[in-house]
């Protein structure tokens, strides 16, 4: 069924924009579309209905005329609802046949003009298999009004089940958001302008069924096509190492972030903060985290004994692992603490930590696991390009490498000189990061510092912390998560801390990336941070442990 949100031109035509409907007289509502008449039935009222329930009087300054603007433009009533015959004229090669339509357009864009100004990743979706069209660094434009929303859930109910679908993922920065303007309030619905243009981030991700995922970033309008937003400034630099590569760090951006690069310093909650609990919508004290390539984001869920699945943008998660209560069953888990997608079998590999192993988890449906790596006291994971799997052993303070499909013993690669901190030495080991050149990165959390171990060598060197517990900038008060961008720039969960700390490659100390505001839970504290990862925007996502949710930083 078509709906506003899939209402998507997919012609690619080259069209004339569509410029003096500014020019037009405002005019009420009713004299704005007195040439529609003869084109849609009972128009009049459709009218009457949207003046009666718009949002009047308006908190931002709408008036009744363009609050109803909106109104009737979200309004369902068949084929012949104003918003499909209006977009129908927009994507139509007569331009002259829009002129009828100015006076309403004048009135809507007034409308949108006075809303708030969006920008974040927004969704639209069509049940048609549009998304092989589509290519990496292609230049998209859509005429029509572009009715999107904030929650990928619209969107998904919208689409349904159906296979070949195709869904769009939106880095918008020109949305104007019309929620509480709308027939349907509770669709979270944004607008994108007429004439919106975007620039296709990669080339689309097919799903299992077949259908497509297609990511856009919006271009400023009022720029030229290839400048973008501050946002957007940046990608072709944070992109560039990473499509030229053909191995991107589990949790990485192998890029370089130059230094001036900076996040937003309150976070957006992407997974929990309904407080403690174990319904969908509810984390339990999580530990670590994985940041997939399509943006579902795989948590740890201790406390609940499950991992679970959370699609950026969604309400709630589901659980693809455990949650079968506390036990040693294969469909069980006891309090596990770290995660990652195994990209080659398309498979999660689990640090199952109260059980002392490693087990794997189809990423789908899945309803038990398969023992990889037995009587380990496990806490961190990471694999590299070759599919070895590095896991944290926090009792014999070292670290091992399995093969992909595990063997019995594994070979120690870091630490395995008794509890220390010499150089050759660990004191409870947590979090790991490998890079291309496979050198390790390990938080040593009782020894307050992050540890680098190039292959094969028999010490590491200190990269981060290293100067006893505490609070400085040269400091740090148990180390959690860490990741390594293409610059070799250190990222650290400084957990007692509650802040996120950066620290350059060779620096003697580091700075405060995001947090460092005290223990809290508002939007920039933490409490307690634990596991790390990027996307491949560059975007960062914090465990914050004690407030049972995970936070979104967006690049700046």
């Amino acid at each position: 069924m078509m709906n506003r949100f899939g209402d998507i031109d997919a012609s690619f035509k080259r069209l004339t924009p569509v410029y003096g409907f500014r020019s037009a007289k405002c005019v009420p509502i009713e004299n704005a579309l007195e040439s529609i008449v003869s084109q849609i039935d009972e128009l009049p009222y459709y009218i009457k209905t949207a003046k009666k329930y718009c949002h009047f009087p308006s908190e931002h300054g709408l008036t009744r005329d363009e609050s109803a603007a909106i109104y009737i433009y979200t309004m369902e009533w068949g084929d012949t609802a104003l918003y499909r015959v209006l977009n129908q004229a927009l994507r139509s090669e007569n331009r002259q046949a829009l002129k009828i339509w100015f006076p309403y357009l004048r009135l809507f864009d007034e409308a949108l003009r006075k809303l708030p100004t969006v920008k974040e990743v927004l969704w639209r979706g069509i049940s048609l298999d549009i998304g092989r069209s589509f290519v990496r660094n292609q230049i998209v434009t859509w005429w029509s009004v572009n009715s999107c929303s904030s929650s990928v859930n619209v969107i998904k109910n919208f689409i349904g089940k159906e296979k070949n679908s195709t869904l769009f993922l939106i880095e918008a920065v020109n949305g104007r958001k019309v929620s509480g303007y709308t027939e349907f309030e509770n669709e979270e619905e944004i607008v994108l302008p007429m004439g919106s243009q975007f620039r296709v981030k990669s080339d689309p991700l097919e799903q299992s069924n077949g259908s497509y995922l297609v990511h856009l970033i919006e271009l400023d309008n009022e720029e030229n096509e290839l400048s973008a937003t501050a946002t957007n400034n940046i990608l072709p630099t944070v992109t560039a190492s990473y499509e030229n590569s053909s191995f991107t760090p589990a949790r990485g951006t192998d890029v370089a972030l130059a230094p001036s690069v900076k996040w937003s310093l309150e976070g957006t909650t992407v997974a929990g903060g309904h407080g403690k609990g174990r319904e969908l919508n509810q984390l339990d004290h999580p530990r670590g985290l994985y940041v997939h390539d399509d943006f579902t984001i795989y948590v740890a869920d201790g406390d609940n004994q499950r991992i679970m699945a959370w699609p950026l943008g969604a309400r709630q998660g589901q659980v693809v692992a455990g949650g079968n209560g506390c036990g040693n069953e294969l469909h069980q888990l006891h309090y596990p603490s770290d995660v990652v997608v195994d990209r080659s079998s398309d498979t999660l590999v689990i640090c199952d930590w109260r059980n002392r192993r490693v087990v794997r988890w189809p990423r789908h449906g899945g309803k038990r696991g398969k023992i990889l790596v037995d009587n380990i006291d496990c806490f961190g994971l990471a694999m590299d390009d070759h599919g070895f799997l590095y896991v944290t052993d926090f009792v014999r303070h070292e670290v091992r490498r399995f093969r992909s499909d595990a063997d019995s013993q594994g070979t120690v690669v870091a630490g395995g000189h008794g509890i220390g901190n010499r150089n050759d030495q660990l004191n409870w080991p947590a979090h790991l990061f490998i890079d291309r050149d496979h050198s390790l990165y390990i938080s040593d959390d009782y020894n307050h510092r992050v540890m680098k171990w190039l292959e094969g060598a028999k010490e590491g060197s200190i990269v981060a912390g290293g100067h006893g517990m505490g609070n400085e900038m040269n400091q740090l008060r148990y180390a959690k998560g860490i990741l390594i961008d293409g610059m070799s720039t250190v990222y650290v969960a400084d957990w007692e801390n509650h802040r996120v700390m950066r620290w350059p490659q060779g620096s003697t100390g580091g700075s405060v990336l995001v947090g460092g505001n005290g223990q809290g839970n508002g939007p920039n504290q933490f409490d307690g941070c634990g596991g790390l990862s990027f996307d491949n925007q560059g975007h960062l996502y914090v465990v914050d442990f004690g407030n049972h949710r995970v936070q979104r930083f967006s690049i700046l």
